[in-house]
């Protein structure tokens, strides 16, 4: 469901950037508002998850989420639509937080790996969604109607909400709702800081890099995101029996560092099938890091799983604030090329950061 919802906003941001006439810096500053939202929902959803359980707030989330899809496509104006962006923000982050917390009920209780096979389910949505809408714009659909088709998956998906994990079986201590960041949540903070931005950088801004830095048409340029979703998928399916083989942070580094590489190739080189092999490997590279954060997250000694992860996932949604800006203003200064060859390095420097994911 979260997967598919942010697909069709990567492919609605193109649409937007045409029929309000936005430069890449006035979209940029446009995009802080789902970030602005994501963040100030986080430490909330902690509360609301130890009050009424991650099933009720995942379920009310998600219809809110697929409520404000199609009217992001219908919005009047920049206004109406940077606030629909803002609600679309913080519905997602219920979703993270919500889904997230069950998972690590399940994955608790297996006594093994799973984060990252969750997570691949993620990437499936964000890939279906690609290729159905690239199909369904071939053939003449509006990108209204595309949405329209996206909210309605997503309702048959929250109709399955009763096999969620309920209330009484929330990983829920007596200990605080809400907690202030520590050491072990800053490294895993800022491990998630690096991987949202950089999926951030791909969902917002990779259509837009094809469609006008490297001349693709409307059909073709969603498949830089495809590319990136399918081999994120492919990466988490791995990514669990990976890990209890090789090692958390092993996986952590080469992640960053193959990551790193691909956002470098979509920086140096100008040809549209080169660009999608580098959003390619951007997204073979990350598909594990959030996973490997997120269950590291939940065992942090001395703080229950409702406070470090809103702590954790907090400062990651900073990357998705500050991300869309800087890229904007920098592509705005230079181009939109040179933007991601920072988020490359910043990809490369992160790797010494691994070890973070073994917490205690």
């Amino acid at each position: 469901m979260a997967g598919m919802g942010v697909s069709t906003w990567a492919i609605i941001v193109p649409f937007t950037k045409i029929r309000f006439a936005l430069d890449d810096a006035t979209l940029g500053y446009i995009l802080l508002a789902p970030g602005v939202g994501g963040i100030l929902a986080m430490p909330v959803v902690g509360v609301l998850i130890k009050r009424f359980g991650s099933q009720t707030v995942l379920l009310t989330s998600g219809a809110i989420f697929g409520i404000v899809l199609p009217l992001l496509t219908i919005a009047p104006g920049r206004l109406a639509f940077t606030a629909l962006l803002f609600i679309f923000g913080i519905s997602f982050g219920g979703i993270d937080i919500g889904v997230n917390a069950q998972a690590v009920v399940i994955e608790g209780r297996s006594g093994r790996r799973l984060m990252s096979s969750f997570h691949a389910l993620f990437s499936f949505g964000a890939l279906t969604v690609a290729l159905a809408t690239s199909l369904l714009l071939k053939l003449g659909l509006s990108n209204l109607l595309c949405s329209v088709c996206c909210a309605a998956g997503i309702g048959l998906i929250l109709l399955q909400g009763r096999a969620l994990v309920p209330k009484s079986q929330d990983l829920i201590s007596e200990g605080p709702a809400l907690a202030l960041p520590n050491r072990a949540t800053l490294a895993l903070g800022l491990c998630c800081f690096a991987c949202f931005l950089t999926e951030g950088a791909v969902t917002d801004w990779s259509t837009i890099l094809l469609r006008f830095s490297r001349g693709a048409s409307f059909v073709t340029a969603p498949f830089g995101y495809a590319a990136f979703a399918v081999m994120m998928a492919f990466a988490r399916l791995g990514g669990d029996t990976l890990a209890m083989r090789h090692g958390a942070v092993r996986l952590m580094q080469v992640g960053c560092l193959l990551a790193g590489a691909g956002m470098l190739l979509v920086a140096s080189s100008p040809s549209v099938v080169a660009d999608i092999l580098g959003f390619a490997l951007v997204g073979l590279g990350t598909g594990n890091i959030a996973p490997l954060v997120f269950s590291a997250a939940a065992r942090i000694p001395g703080i229950p799983p409702t406070a470090s992860a809103p702590a954790v996932i907090s400062l990651g949604y900073a990357g998705f604030l500050l991300g869309p800006v800087v890229i904007g203003f920098i592509a705005n200064q230079f181009n939109l090329a040179f933007a991601m060859g920072l988020v490359a390095v910043l990809l490369i420097v992160i790797s010494s950061a691994a070890r973070a994911v073994e917490p205690g």
